[in-house]
């Protein structure tokens, strides 16, 4: 399973480069072990992208693109904790409503984010 999920990182887009980062507790603390935490490096939205409405909330999120389904919905959430985050697999039928205050995040099997999620 972790060959799998290595092979399905690689080949995933290069718009969002994940790298290690070590994370550790406080001295002195119950848990004062090492652990890595993927962050994300320098992803840029494509030129004329628009990824904030006219009141400066951001609306798309390209950075997303390649990291697994729960990374992306905590860095949705973290932006805008007022949006419904909708998980659909990548292929499933969608209806086309607009609704402000849901972002889908289209995934492969693997649980990879394929598609920019976006407002909508």
């Amino acid at each position: 399973m972790k060959k799998m999920l290595l092979a399905a990182l690689a080949a995933a887009s290069a718009t969002a480069l994940i790298a290690p980062v070590a994370a550790t507790a406080a001295p002195g603390t119950a848990d004062a072990t090492a652990t890595t935490a993927p962050a994300v490096l320098d992803a840029a939205a494509p030129p004329g992208a628009r990824t904030t409405d006219p009141a400066g909330a951001k609306t798309q999120w390209p950075e997303t693109l390649g990291l697994p389904k729960a990374w992306a919905e905590r860095v949705i959430l973290r932006d805008r904790p007022d949006l419904e985050i909708v998980h659909v697999p990548e292929g499933a039928l969608v209806t086309m409503e607009y609704n402000e205050k849901r972002v889908r995040i289209v995934h492969n099997p693997f649980g990879l984010v394929t598609q920019v999620p976006a407002v909508g």
